[in-house]
């Protein structure tokens, strides 16, 4: 007897067909699932592009260094983990990505973000730190993996330890999360994630950062208020402890800040057409400030911040703390999203220019596929910077081959050269963050054309970033959806209804548009200009009694004026619910009670199917149907004097 296949049966099935390729389809397989091999096999000139991706790489590679160490420092963790963050989930990255372009690594965004849930975190976390800190020198190590590395804010080893189990549970979680998303094509989530509120959100966040750098800016010490309000608090420190500013740091801060920002504006961008490569700035502002750290001894004399101590070589793999996943789901949820919209944003920035396409669906694959290898060496969630991402567009990367060449560059470095970086100030790595960011900043000058364009739009924008600035990054991201997902009910509410004129040369336009459009005597078309549901039915209703007002009613004055004749045009009405059909029914029968002819034209399926299946006008004369204004018009006796009750849908 043979029995129906279960559930389990279904699912091994589908996920067989998905992901498990025959020997006929392997090839199809691999180039799906792996756009690199697809763009090397297919798309791609060895002889021409292979030298571009090689300079590109070299280039990128170079610029990881010293973002990786300043976007790492951003996360409260020492500087290692953010050049872990360049290597490791780039190397994944670079196989399973559809974006060409997109350098993937570490974000200031996505750095301030951990720092804020390391904070959140870091108690529950205590009891999964089993070790005990002793008298050590550089290299001993504390149980497995423990080493002491440069403390941040002073902070012991097991502290270190303990933010970093956080830091790469949530990473572990987060790619896990965007694994999930992948495999039931969530790549439209995204779309919750407006302009306004993006925008919002990034210049906020900016601006946090940039309060997050001010005291190594300007060289005085204080522990960072993490956290809910940390915005103000900050800046409350800031302006406390200002008259214990170091001036060597601050001198330090102020060169590097012009020197870089000259470079990049004067240099790279004006000169970007006749340049090679965009001239290095960072890392050879790092290496020149390395060397006049090291010879003028600025930290013993001038009481300078040093980066300290960077490891050389790789840390052995380690697990996350898997049973702590259920602590930190919620956070993980929220950096999965924005991640992904920050990345998926950039990556189309550069799809469009290059006229190829980004596949959201594959792109949440290699996210989740990179963080979760990631979190076993070490890493924290990545993220595509655009400024590394122009970089490596500029210098001629066509494929992210380019990013397996940077890979190669970094594995130098962290296996030969990162000791070398030990003198280097933190002021300078605090002044490259800042001179990264600085097309964040200058979002704020959007509002300005938001206010022209859309002004709940930039209502949007402005709540979102005064969320995110005066709570945090996480509620205020979550703050400007609600908001925005409010407004869109608002806008629901407000929405239009035009009045149509005949016109001489095209049928029938909006008469506010169209000087030429004519009204028809006693006649009114109208078009409401939004889907018709249960939050505007009843704007529908009273918009057509005040535009087509009824015989013998306030707004109708002398019989030359009376109405005989009412078209609605539904043509913009893309999805109603059974309160808008239920407006339409009412407007109708209402309409022929006072003796007024009524047409309901250009339908759409979705609309005549809820009038039909819920028999609104089954009443009503349905004889004559109507595919347009224009023979509903043709339908309309010439007289005027029609005492005769018709609705026509169509």
């Amino acid at each position: 007897m043979e029995h129906s296949p279960s559930v389990w049966d279904h699912a091994r099935e589908f996920f067989k067909a998905r992901f498990v390729p025959s020997g006929v389809c392997f090839d199809a397989w691999l180039r799906r699932h792996i756009p690199l091999v697809d763009h090397l096999s297919n798309h791609y000139s060895w002889k021409k592009d292979l030298p571009n991706d090689l300079l590109s790489g070299v280039t990128v590679g170079v610029m990881h260094i010293p973002l990786g160490m300043a976007f790492g420092m951003m996360s409260t963790l020492p500087v290692i983990y953010g050049l872990n963050t360049s290597f490791f989930p780039v190397l994944i990255y670079s196989f399973l990505g559809t974006s060409r372009h997109i350098s993937m690594g570490t974000f200031a965004i996505t750095c301030l973000m951990l720092a804020e849930m390391m904070n959140r975190h870091f108690s529950e976390f205590s009891s999964y730190v089993s070790v005990t800190p002793q008298p050590m020198s550089l290299n001993h190590t504390l149980g497995s993996n423990l080493t002491v590395h440069t403390l941040v804010d002073g902070e012991s080893p097991v502290e270190v330890e303990q933010k970093l189990l956080v830091a790469i549970t949530i990473t572990f979680v987060t790619g896990v999360i965007q694994l999930v998303l992948s495999f039931f094509h969530m790549g439209m989530v995204n779309t919750y994630l407006s302009d306004a509120v993006v925008g919002g959100v990034t210049t906020g966040a900016a601006f946090h950062i940039l309060t997050s750098q001010v005291k190594d800016i300007l060289g005085i010490r204080f522990k960072l208020a993490r956290g809910a309000h940390f915005f103000p608090r900050t800046w409350i420190e800031i302006f406390r402890h200002i008259g214990e500013s170091n001036p060597a740091t601050v001198i330090i801060s102020a060169v590097s800040m012009t020197i870089v920002s000259v470079v990049k504006t004067h240099v790279n961008e004006r000169f970007a057409k006749r340049l090679p490569f965009p001239v290095p700035v960072e890392m050879g502002m790092v290496v020149v400030a390395t060397l006049v750290s090291s010879l003028a001894n600025l930290e013993q004399r001038f009481s300078v911040r040093l980066v300290g101590p960077v490891p050389r070589g790789f840390h052995q793999p380690r697990l996350p703390v898997f049973s702590a996943m259920h602590l930190v789901l919620q956070d993980a949820i929220i950096m999965a999203v924005v991640s992904f919209a920050l990345n998926i944003a950039v990556a189309r920035l550069f799809a469009k220019k290059h006229g190829y396409r980004v596949d959201p669906t594959q792109e949440l694959l290699a996210y989740g596929a990179s963080n979760v290898f990631g979190s076993f060496f070490e890493s924290y969630v990545q993220s595509a910077a655009l400024s590394r991402s122009v970089v490596q567009e500029a210098s001629g990367g066509r494929t992210q081959l380019a990013g397996l060449v940077s890979c190669a560059v970094l594995a130098i470095f962290l296996g030969f050269l990162g000791p070398l970086l030990e003198p280097l100030p933190q002021a300078v790595l605090a002044s490259i963050v800042l001179v990264a960011l600085k097309r964040m900043y200058l979002q704020v000058f959007d509002l300005r054309t938001l206010w022209h364009v859309d002004k709940l739009e930039m209502l949007v924008w402005l709540v979102t970033c005064l969320s995110v600035l005066i709570i945090d990054v996480a509620p205020g991201l979550l703050v400007g959806v609600v908001f925005n997902l409010f407004l869109l009910i608002v806008r629901a509410q407000l929405a239009g209804m035009a009045l149509l004129g005949k016109k001489e040369v095209a049928p029938f336009g909006h008469g506010d548009v169209f000087d030429m459009s004519r009204e028809l005597p006693s006649t009114k078309i109208l078009r409401f200009e939004h889907s018709l549901f249960y939050a505007n039915a009843w704007r529908f209703k009273k918009l057509v009694r005040e535009m087509a007002p009824l015989p013998g009613s306030k707004g109708c004055s002398g019989d030359s004026s009376r109405l005989h004749h009412l078209i609605l045009d539904c043509s913009c009405i893309s999805y109603a619910d059974t309160a808008g059909a239920k407006a339409i029914a009412k407007i109708v029968k209402e309409y022929q009670a006072a003796q007024v002819s009524v047409h309901v034209c250009h339908c759409r399926e979705s609309l005549l199917g809820v009038l039909q299946r819920g028999q609104f006008l089954q009443d009503v004369d349905k004889r004559v149907l109507q595919a347009s204004i224009e023979t509903a018009l043709e339908d309309i006796p010439l007289s005027k004097q029609t005492g005769q009750n018709e609705a026509t849908i169509c």
